[in-house]
């Protein structure tokens, strides 16, 4: 018994450290995360622009759908960084932004 009250204070501790969450995540509020970074275009001079992304979305939270839709699409050609270039609220939104590279 007094094993698993050790194991389960190191796992408690590890996660605090590691910054692991299992209340108020992200995925509840319906924001995705991704491991491309919106920029500004200032924020990527330094790196390597090579893809046009687009997205598009209906709805309620139409604006939000078509974003992630644009950094799925950055994320799986291998993008560091997105910059959007056009909004369009319309019936149906849509958004458009360039794929960056960056080297760190």
């Amino acid at each position: 018994m007094l094993k698993f009250i050790v194991v389960c204070i190191c796992c408690l501790i590890s996660c605090l450290i590691t910054g692991c969450s299992f209340w108020g995540s992200k995925q509840e509020s319906g924001e995705l995360y991704y491991r491309i970074n919106e920029a500004y275009d200032f924020e990527v001079t330094h790196c390597d622009s090579f893809a046009i992304s687009r997205g598009k979305g209906t709805g309620e939270f139409a604006l939000r759908e078509a974003k992630n839709q644009a950094m799925k699409n950055g994320e799986e050609i291998g993008g560091s960084h997105i910059v959007w270039l056009h909004v369009d609220k319309s019936e149906e939104t849509k958004v458009v932004a360039v794929i960056y590279k960056c080297k760190q």
